[in-house]
């Protein structure tokens, strides 16, 4: 295996460093070329080679700056806005994979929740084998219409790529009342899951806006339209792990929070690093009043939304 690895190290430099070609490598070794290709392909994904695309402008990152000073945070990554969104969604997922990677190490505690720009990111994530980690579901998510709101998949697919200990919350993140909350929050797999965010280091989570139109609980099927109105009408800005808060960034006594379950509201602020992955202008509402209620303490968005949170400083 160290042998095979000593090769594929030394064909890697000969490609992106000596700038040899396919065709001149695959001479050198005896190789055929469709064979460097692949060879080169699996140095990708064994991460002897990592490719980064340094997209940031001086404009987009004068634009972080504010943001971080303005409310505190420890970092801010700012993509550039495309008009695809299938594109930027995939940009945003992979900056949060990058930083994901740099912060890595055994032992740790990862807690997500589910939603577009997480699914991006962890199907981005490249392998690791690391050793006592914990990946951890914020919030449930079971019976949603589209798979990238599936937290228990999203979970499991995160653990499996990071070689890491997986604790599920199979259950829909809102329930009818509080009766069958109760109920379920005691179901011994679930307990031991909501007791483990207590110990979370880094939570990677969504933010999203409470308009019917925008909301990720409607879209996945949680929450009818009518519903999603009835909780904007009370004052509700937008959403984080389920929890509806005000334009204050304050958490909100009304019935839906009362029915969330997942990691409890005062613990998710209580985990060190915390992370908040949104773009698209129409979440600009959501996530300054997330800032302001001092949610997270790194936030990644697109350029678009972060010059209309710092026009308004």
């Amino acid at each position: 295996m160290n042998r095979r690895r000593d090769q594929y190290i030394q064909i890697a430099r000969r490609y992106y460093i000596d700038e040899k070609s396919q065709q001149q490598i695959a001479k050198e070794f005896s190789l055929s070329r469709p064979t460097v290709s692949n060879i080169l392909k699996k140095c990708k994904e064994m991460g002897i080679v990592e490719i980064r695309i340094q997209d940031g402008s001086p404009m987009t990152t004068a634009i972080g700056e504010q943001l971080k000073k303005a409310y505190g945070l420890k970092d801010v990554i700012v993509i550039p806005s495309e008009d695809d969104e299938t594109s930027l969604l995939s940009r945003i997922g992979a900056a949060a994979a990058n930083l994901t990677d740099s912060m890595l190490k055994d032992g740790i505690q990862i807690g997500i929740a589910w939603g577009t720009t997480l699914y991006q990111m962890v199907h981005q994530m490249r392998p690791h084998q690391l050793s006592q980690a914990g990946i951890i579901q914020l919030m449930g998510g079971l019976g949603a219409t589209n798979p990238q709101y599936d937290g228990s998949e999203l979970a499991r697919d995160l653990s499996k790529t990071l070689h890491a200990d997986y604790y599920p919350i199979q259950c829909p993140v809102v329930v009818k009342n509080s009766i069958i909350k109760d109920l379920l929050v005691h179901e011994p797999s679930i307990e031991k899951t909501l007791s483990k965010t207590k110990s979370i280091d880094i939570a990677f989570v969504g933010l999203s806006s409470n308009a019917p139109e925008s909301s990720a609980l409607v879209r996945s099927g949680f929450l009818s339209y009518e519903e999603a109105e009835k909780i904007q009408k009370a004052g509700a800005i937008g959403h984080i792990c389920g929890y509806s808060y005000d334009e204050a960034g304050n958490y909100m006594d009304i019935s839906i929070n009362r029915r969330i379950i997942g990691i409890a509201f005062d613990d998710l602020l209580k985990i060190p690093e915390r992370v908040g992955i949104a773009c698209g202008i129409d979440k600009v509402e959501a996530i300054r009043a997330s800032l302001k209620g001092n949610h997270l303490t790194t936030l990644i968005t697109d350029e678009r939304v972060a010059t209309e949170l710092v026009s308004t400083l």
